[in-house]
Formats: C-alpha cells, sequence, structure tokens
C-alpha cells in the first residue's frame, strides 16, 4: 500500500505546533493520534512512535504525531502548555488531513495518561485509548472535612456534567478510589470507548495504575510485555507492542 507522510504546523493557542501524519492510500474509518509523555517527543523512546506509525500505516491506519507546546520542535513553554487545547487542536488538523477518518484512538504514554482520558471523555469521535506504561497524579490532600478541588478539576467537571446526567451517574463522587483523583474519576465513568493498557518495565506503579483502570472498566485489554523496560528499548519488545497495538486497533 502506498504511504503518504506530511509535515504539519498547526496552532494552539498563541504556539505553532509541529507534527507529522502518514496517510495510506486507501485510509480506514479510524485512525490513530499519538500523545508523548513529558519525556519525550513525537519520535517516541527508540524511535518507537516512528516505526509503528509506519507499521500501522501500511495496514491503512492514519497516524498523527505531534510535539506539544514547549516540546521537541513546536513553540511555547512546558509551563503554560495547555493540554486540552494541544490535543483539541491536534484532531482538528488531524481530521483535515484523513477527510476519510470518522473516528480516532488516542495513544498515550506514561503521563500523558491524564490528558488523554479528559480530552477522551468530551469528544465522542474518541472510541479507543492505548495507555502504554500509565501514569495518574496522585490525589490531592484533603484539607478541612474535604478535599478541595482544584480549577482544573471544575472545569473538566463542569465540561462533562452533560454527558454524566444522561448517563446518570453522579458529577462528584463521594466514593472515588483514593488513589484516583476526582477529575479523572468523573472523565473514565463519562468515556464509554475501548481501553489497552501496556505494561512493560518493572516500575510497580504501571501495576497499580492498571489495577486502577480495570476496576473501574471490564473492558480493558491488557498486554504485559514480559521483561520489557519503560522505554521499550529492543526490537523485539517494539515489534511485540506493534503486534498487539494493531491487534487491538481493528478488532471492533
Amino acid at each position: 500500500m502506498k504511504l503518504e507522510q506530511r509535515a504539519l504546523r498547526f496552532s494552539s493557542g498563541r504556539n505553532a505546533l509541529i507534527g507529522i501524519v502518514d496517510v495510506p492510500e486507501r485510509p480506514l474509518v479510524r485512525g490513530l493520534l499519538v500523545l508523548a509523555d513529558s519525556r519525550q517527543y513525537r519520535t517516541g523512546s527508540h524511535r518507537q512512535f516512528t516505526l509503528l506509525a509506519r507499521l500501522l500505516a501500511g495496514r491503512g491506519v492514519a497516524v498523527m504525531r505531534f510535539d506539544r507546546s514547549g516540546a521537541g520542535d513546536s513553540e511555547g513553554r512546558e509551563a503554560e502548555r495547555s493540554d486540552d487545547s494541544d490535543l483539541a487542536a491536534a484532531m482538528k488538523e488531524f481530521f483535515i488531513h484523513v477527510p476519510e477518518m470518522k473516528e480516532s484512538v488516542i495513544l498515550a504514554a506514561g503521563d500523558a495518561t491524564r490528558a488523554a482520558a479528559l480530552y477522551a471523555a468530551g469528544d465522542a469521535r474518541v472510541t479507543g485509548l492505548a495507555l502504554f506504561n500509565p501514569e495518574l497524579p496522585p490525589p490531592q490532600p484533603a484539607t478541612g472535612a474535604g478535599t478541595a478541588a482544584s480549577g482544573a478539576a471544575l472545569r473538566y467537571i463542569h465540561r462533562l456534567a452533560p454527558k454524566l446526567l444522561r448517563r446518570r451517574l453522579p458529577v462528584l463522587r463521594g466514593a472515588a478510589p483514593p488513589a484516583l483523583p476526582p477529575e479523572l474519576a468523573s472523565a473514565f465513568d463519562a468515556y464509554d470507548g475501548h481501553i489497552l493498557l501496556v505494561l512493560g518495565g518493572a516500575d510497580p506503579a504501571f501495576e497499580r495504575t492498571a489495577r486502577l483502570l480495570e476496576r473501574r472498566r471490564a473492558h480493558c485489554r491488557r498486554v504485559e510485555i514480559a521483561g520489557a523496560d519503560v522505554g521499550f528499548s529492543r526490537s523485539d519488545w517494539r515489534e511485540a507492542v506493534a503486534a498487539a497495538s494493531t491487534s487491538w486497533l481493528t478488532s471492533w
């Protein structure tokens, strides 16, 4: 299958972001948007995202990778980054360049899990989350009679409220698991798409996060890459991740 790779420059607020989209000759209706964690650029550790994009594009899946504000070749400062704005701008650009696409999966690595989940809950076009070694932020400490909600949490809860009400779920959860911040509890409850958990590395935090998500969502698929390090640095580990991702992405 013929492939076309396009370099992208698009705006998120005042910042120009840089990305790349791999477009197959005949794209499938489901694409993949890659969101790297705070320690990586659009290529990924050991060029993992680049290689995965080429593999998926060869099978008809359009793939977009980009550098968030303040990372890689994109403008801005990391301290002023708005992940929600960056993701919304990237998703808009993705659908413009691949008009055949009707839905998208977000691949999020490490600490990008939070941003991906919060965005996916509010965009019905996102039908899947592929979470690589997912990391979640710690809960906010309790103050006085309860836990103070951050400004970000209140904004996301307000944004998700209509969908939560349609599903007859409470916006403010009194019994949320202690390791899951309130805005993420609301986001995962509102999101009804597919979830893939890919685990590698010996960090027990990844296992705790995976178990937490599996308890909240019955339809998570877990893949463990035995012996792999966090960045899946060996070619056989990367190939295993790519095979698992491709199989899951085309399974519904």
